[in-house]
């Protein structure tokens, strides 16, 4: 993405960077266009029992203060202390690690809180996940338990479309529609989104395709149900820069 914008007059209006990133990463993306963080680092899950550590939270604070951003985003947490990968495409974790419903539920909230007090007048965005039977995100796929999670910390959503019909397929939803209804849309502000992956199988993945009509067609649905939204964000992992130009083209028909 940095390499494209050099050269390329595509556009964008903000980079997302991770928390994971260094702060010279930050740095370059920061002169060439504002900045979205999302996540402090790929080991904070709200879930843990002690998340945040002294020199991982020093990080997030110097990244906050130099992007200035408007929010700021992370998951919603997951139901396995500690997270691991099954695949390179979704996360799982052996049944020892699964955390029983009211250990994971609890947690999440009481580091929500922390989280929101933590970042002051920064508003926090928390984002739904997409479901696999790997004891990696039990629970908190559920639109009803992921709506109470929202409402008790008092956060807004970072709604992620691919992760919604990921979610709504892999737990036999009648269609990503019917899922998504049962979500909090009136609290979204940012939207990613990228095209799933299905190759058929009993399993949808989230492979960070680029997106198409079909991805357009339902998030039109959602904008029409969602009036707090400000930012669509392209998620499509590591496009050319033809596929990204479309995909822009595809979301400016829609915003205008």
């Amino acid at each position: 993405m940095l390499s494209l914008l050099t050269h390329s007059q595509i556009p964008v209006d903000y980079i997302e960077v991770n928390g994971e990133e260094t702060i010279a990463a930050l740095q370059d993306a920061l002169a060439l266009r504002p900045v979205l963080l999302h996540d402090i680092s790929y080991d904070v899950w709200l879930n843990y029992e002690n998340p945040f550590d002294a020199a991982t939270m020093s990080k997030a604070r110097a990244m906050i203060e130099m992007a200035r951003p408007p929010w700021h985003s992370t998951g919603i947490g997951a139901s396995a202390e500690p997270q691991g990968h099954t695949t390179e495409y979704w996360r799982g974790a052996p049944e020892s690690a699964l955390q029983p419903r009211e250990v994971a539920l609890a947690n999440i909230v009481r580091n929500g809180k922390w989280l929101k007090a933590w970042l002051g007048d920064i508003p926090l965005l928390l984002e739904n996940f997409n479901y696999h039977p790997t004891n990696a995100y039990e629970y908190i796929c559920e639109p009803e338990t992921f709506s109470r999670l929202i409402d008790e910390i008092g956060a807004d959503v970072l709604l992620d479309l691919a992760h919604a019909q990921i979610s709504a397929f892999n737990m036999g939803w009648k269609n990503p529609r019917a899922y998504l209804e049962r979500l909090p849309l009136h609290k979204v502000v940012e939207i990613h989104i990228n095209h799933p992956y299905n190759d058929n199988s009993k399993q949808m993945l989230d492979r960070h395709l680029p997106i198409g009509e079909s991805d357009i067609e339902l998030l039109r649905w959602v904008l029409e149900r969602a009036p707090k939204v400000q930012v669509i964000n392209l998620e499509s992992d590591k496009p050319s820069e033809d596929a990204l130009e479309e995909e822009v083209r595809l979301v400016k028909e829609v915003i205008g």
